[in-house]
């Protein structure tokens, strides 16, 4: 794993042996994960609470590109049988390709250094608007080395471009003294491996017109709690996640 690699995986030990994206399934191996420690009772009860709400969950590999695997999975496998909602995220994606790839705007991708990764993401997406992508057939592309490390790519290059280009308005919220938003995103956002900060989910959820609600598996005192990214956005139909300590998986309402 690289530099971003979790904190907080299942299999620390040998997280190559853990696919990209599990099936659907219950939370019960999450639980037996955290029964087998000591002083657990915090992160066991919060488990309880979210299966109260939550039916389902994918395990996602921890190898710091797991928001990003995660999130664009949610949003492929949403669009599933709707071309219309495929449709308005294809036209997103060709969207940005066109903005990052534009000579003289803020992002200046050269074409060619990109193009696999936008291709990987759009093939996939118009597959799905035209009905001749499956459930099980996503599940393998995701799981799948270059396909679905190209769509994470393209997901920071996204993220990337949609910061840049609101650069003055996100600048004020890097933490270290004297970076841009340029040099943030050539090292926290561009590199594959790298974790997310709020701001990356902040700024993808705004980007894609997606948003995220999270739900976080902490030590933290009290109930179970949630945080909607961005903040207010309505939305009935947000990708779920489950936070753990360096960690995202997705979770499905029941």
């Amino acid at each position: 794993a690289g530099q971003g690699t979790c904190e907080c995986s299942m299999e620390t030990e040998n997280e190559e042996s853990v696919p990209y994206l599990s099936t659907k399934q219950d939370f019960s191996s999450l639980e037996a994960f955290y029964a087998a420690g000591d002083d657990n009772e915090i992160f066991l009860r919060k488990l309880r609470e979210i299966q109260a709400t939550h039916g389902a969950m994918r395990i996602v590999r921890g190898d710091g590109n797991c928001f990003y695997r995660a999130y664009m999975f949610a949003i492929y496998e949403s669009t599933l049988g709707k071309a219309d909602e495929a449709r308005r995220v294809r036209e997103t994606l060709e969207d940005y390709y066109r903005r990052m790839t534009e000579p003289d705007g803020p992002c200046g991708y050269q074409k060619d250094a990109i193009e696999m990764f936008y291709e990987e993401a759009l093939f996939r997406i118009s597959d799905i608007e035209k009905g001749s992508m499956t459930e099980e057939q996503l599940e393998s592309n995701f799981c799948e080395f270059s396909c679905s490390n190209a769509i994470v790519m393209f997901a920071r290059l996204v993220c990337s471009c949609y910061l840049q280009e609101q650069a003055e308005l996100y600048a004020p919220f890097l933490e270290a003294e004297g970076q841009t938003v340029k040099s943030f995103v050539s090292s926290e956002v561009e590199p594959l491996d790298k974790e997310v900060e709020q701001i990356q989910i902040i700024a993808l959820s705004q980007a894609m017109n997606v948003p995220v609600r999270i739900a976080y598996l902490d030590r933290s005192e009290g109930k179970l709690n949630f945080h909607d990214f961005p903040e207010g956005h309505g939305s009935s139909s947000p990708v779920r996640m489950l936070y753990r300590p360096g960690h995202y998986d997705l979770v499905y309402a029941k």
